[in-house]
């Protein structure tokens, strides 16, 4: 049987504010601390603050989309690597899915909102995460060899299960490009496969553990 889920902090950003004290109510009522944004300044102005577990985030706010959001968070190191990012959206085509998932979402879930679905889905995140703190493998030496930003962007593709089809997609590449830069990362990496190109991104920082091998 499954255990109470552990007390986490999740970051609410919602510009529809009847939708937004809707989920801080839920989500409250089941031990959560809930931190609410109305945009993407708030959202900011929270994590340099705070360190939630979670962030559910909307992709249509105020100031920025919620794709924008997230990359800039990750460009100014506010998003830790322990915190999963979920985008709560309407805009749920399968094209929008594929954007948010390949830009590092750990899921993507539609409006309206199913609160079964979402508590599940924040349950099972929060026990990955400490199934996979709690199996740590001893740390691995540093990695030395200096990959340039295109072959960071592949590597963190790869650490994210995604396949050599969508990662030229989403960098705007052809697959031999992809497959080329792959080649490259393998040979400075002494690695020979994708579980260890995972791996890897893991140690670089690329990828956070939680979001190894997820389909993109």
């Amino acid at each position: 049987m499954r255990g109470e889920a552990p007390a986490a902090t999740i970051l609410c950003v919602e510009d529809e504010e009847a939708l937004l004290e809707e989920l801080c109510e839920e989500l409250s009522g089941k031990g959560y601390t809930v931190l609410p944004a109305r945009d993407c300044a708030e959202a900011e102005a929270l994590l340099r603050a705070e360190r939630p577990d979670i962030v559910l985030c909307d992709v249509m706010i105020p100031g920025q989309t919620g794709f924008e959001l997230l990359q800039a968070l990750r460009e100014k190191g506010l998003l830790p690597r322990t915190t999963a990012f979920i985008f709560l959206t309407a805009m749920n085509t399968r094209d929008m899915r594929l954007k948010g998932l390949g830009m590092g979402a750990d899921d993507y879930l539609a409006k309206p909102v199913d609160l079964d679905l979402l508590h599940l889905t924040i349950q099972n995140r929060l026990e990955f995460v400490r199934r996979v703190q709690a199996g740590a493998e001893p740390e691995a030496p540093p990695i030395t060899a200096r990959l340039s930003p295109r072959e960071e962007q592949v590597l963190t593709h790869l650490g994210l299960g995604a396949r050599t089809t969508n990662i030229a997609h989403a960098l705007s590449i052809s697959e031999y490009t992809v497959n080329q830069y792959i080649k490259d990362i393998y040979r400075k990496l002494s690695i020979s496969n994708r579980a260890d190109a995972a791996r890897a991104a893991i140690r670089l920082g690329l990828v956070r553990p939680d979001q190894q091998g997820e389909p993109r």
